[in-house]
């Protein structure tokens, strides 16, 4: 975090915001947790599942709904008290890799099987709310990204080419007519994009920089996967109280995968699973190994790097229409010169009624050393995120100003920034719901539901997520 912090200074800026407690909207909403529950003794079960963030409790709900397995969920912190209380709370579908790029290493057919699949979640996202009974705000609207270069808006377009060619719905694309690139644009993209005035382009970022100069849109939404997963643990514990178990504040130190089942090294006991799922995400601090101590790792590409992301956020009594923008800021789409922005609104409900909640992120770190959810916020990450995210967020907003919240999250992000879904090869008691490459939370879902069709014991097609 120190490292974090130097590398963000800006002089101009420089002592405008102390170092700060951190604070999540997300777990501020929380009700009240109750004691912690360790696991207390050694245990048997036909499925383990390490992680009790929005991926491990959705792979529960789907291997209890679906098989007549018992299951036991591991969570070394509290329920939701991991990176799936530190996002963004955002519903989105995208990769944050081009899907032309996927294509080229997968083939069209798996990348839009895999778009497809996530385009998906929305549903099985809605199913999940239904049959919890949960009541945690769900809010969808159309999103905005910016984007000021010919080569932003020409690999989304190729992007949109494929997805038309599939069946997929394009994103719609908006290009002004005062774009210098215009001409840039090749013959064969021209039915993907529509010229529009200036002002068109002003009006869907909310934004009166003139550097961003055509608009991509689609579905997004905002939800706190939070308490989504805190109300649907409790509606499973409550449908299925003699085949869930749930432990918290019980870390997982050792994964041993043998040939006829797994063996857990946890809080000082043993599990014995028929499988294991897990569902960790940014957490890496557990050995995953055979039986001979052999460490059991996935392609260079799936391997999960921890990833620091900072986040802030103010309220305001006007109530303001839900939204989800962000603004590109390399040259080149991926080269990394500068994290892009991005701001969602949203209402938000606390004692006393609803206000309207603005978000904003981008800045981000590689992990270093332990990680702890409870570093004080950088007080020149918070001045980055003030000059840097502010304006888009709410251009009235003067400079300085306190915000109620400010957190940060360990994401876990891989090289090959597509999510990893299934048997580890050669090894299937071990399985992976695992990835979250910055791209919100419904693939978590749809994940959970492709580890409960496996565990049913149904074959699935190969796809872009299979572990390698």
């Amino acid at each position: 975090m120190e490292h974090a912090a130097a590398a963000a200074g800006d002089p101009q800026t420089a002592g405008r915001f102390p170092d700060l407690p951190v604070r999540s909207p997300w777990i501020a909403q929380l009700a009240p947790l109750g004691d912690p529950r360790p696991l207390d003794e050694d245990i048997a079960t036909d499925v383990a599942i390490i992680g009790a963030g929005i991926a491990g409790i959705a792979t529960a709900f789907f291997a209890l709904r679906s098989t007549d397995h018992r299951v036991l969920v591991l969570e070394r912190d509290r329920v939701a008290h991991g990176a799936t209380g530190r996002n963004a709370g955002q519903l989105t579908t995208y990769f944050e890799r081009p899907l032309h790029d996927i294509a080229a290493q997968f083939g069209d057919d798996l990348a839009l099987e895999g778009q497809r699949a996530f385009d998906d979640a929305h549903d099985l996202l809605d199913l999940l709310v239904a049959e919890s009974g949960a009541t945690v705000r769900i809010e969808r609207f159309t999103g905005h990204m910016g984007m000021f270069t010919s080569n932003h808006v020409i690999i989304h377009l190729r992007n949109n080419r494929l997805r038309l060619d599939g069946g997929l719905r394009i994103e719609p694309c908006v290009v002004s007519e005062e774009a210098a690139f215009l001409d840039e644009i090749p013959a064969e993209l021209a039915d993907l994009y529509t010229v529009v005035p200036q002002a068109r382009i002003r009006e869907l970022l909310e934004t009166d920089d003139d550097r961003y100069r055509a608009v991509l849109s689609d579905r997004k939404g905002c939800a706190n996967s939070a308490m989504l997963c805190q109300q649907v643990l409790a509606f499973l514990e409550r449908r299925y109280p003699d085949r869930l178990r749930f432990a918290d504040r019980t870390e997982v130190e050792r994964v041993v995968v043998g040939p006829d089942g797994v063996e857990l090294h946890a809080h000082q006991h043993r599990v014995r699973a028929a499988r294991v799922v897990l569902c960790t995400n940014g957490y890496t601090r557990h050995a995953v190994e055979d039986e001979t101590g052999t460490p059991l790792v996935l392609h260079p590409e799936q391997q999960v790097v921890g990833t620091y992301g900072f986040m802030a956020a103010f309220a305001e009594e006007q109530p303001r229409t839900p939204a989800a923008m962000s603004y590109i800021r390399n040259q080149a789409v991926g080269s990394g010169e500068a994290p892009y922005v991005y701001v969602t609104r949203r209402t938000y409900d606390r004692p006393g009624g609803a206000v309207t909640l603005t978000c904003m992120g981008g800045p981000e770190w590689p992990h270093e050393g332990v990680y702890d959810p409870w570093a004080p916020f950088p007080g020149a990450l918070l001045e980055v995120l003030d000059s840097e995210a502010r304006s888009f967020a709410q251009r009235a907003r003067p400079a300085g100003q306190p915000y109620d919240f400010h957190w940060h999250g360990l994401m876990g992000y891989m090289d090959g920034m597509v999510r990893v879904i299934g048997p580890h090869p050669g090894r299937p008691a071990l399985l992976y719901n695992l990835g979250c490459n910055g791209v919100g939370f419904l693939p978590s879902i749809h994940g959970g539901r492709q580890i409960a069709r496996l565990l049913g014991g149904e074959q699935l097609p190969r796809s872009i997520f299979d572990p390698r």
